[in-house]
């Protein structure tokens, strides 16, 4: 097994398959089920209140909405900054808008021809 860096606590640690280490691992999955739980007590909750009502830091919130270990499709206050303009976003790192330009951004540079040197 190869040894890593576990990129939370620092730990040094025998990687399996994630980049965190087995103790990170564990609160990773507590926080997880605390929010599941309070999310299913208070649907309409924002991130504020779910941070307050939950003691899980809103950082570790939206990591496991990008990780995908968390839905908030039926929590619709549940939102969190875009990464690129700030904008209100419930999954991914980009708010729809955002995740099109980039897209579009893409297409485009790969349509451009090469300059031959």
């Amino acid at each position: 097994m190869p040894i890593a860096r576990c990129k939370r606590c620092q730990r040094i640690f025998n990687k399996t398959r994630r980049d965190i280490c087995p103790t990170c691992i564990a609160a990773e999955d507590d926080a997880f089920q605390i929010v599941r739980g309070y999310l299913k007590e208070h649907p309409d909750s924002d991130m504020d209140e779910l941070t307050v009502g939950t003691a899980v830091q809103s950082e570790v919130v939206i990591g496991l909405i990008q990780d995908g270990r968390l839905i908030p499709r039926d929590n619709p206050n549940l939102t969190y900054p875009c990464a690129r303009c700030g904008k209100p976003t419930q999954a991914g790192h980009y708010c729809a808008k955002c995740t099109k330009e980039i897209m579009q951004e893409r297409s485009a540079a790969r349509k451009k021809p090469r300059v031959e040197l």
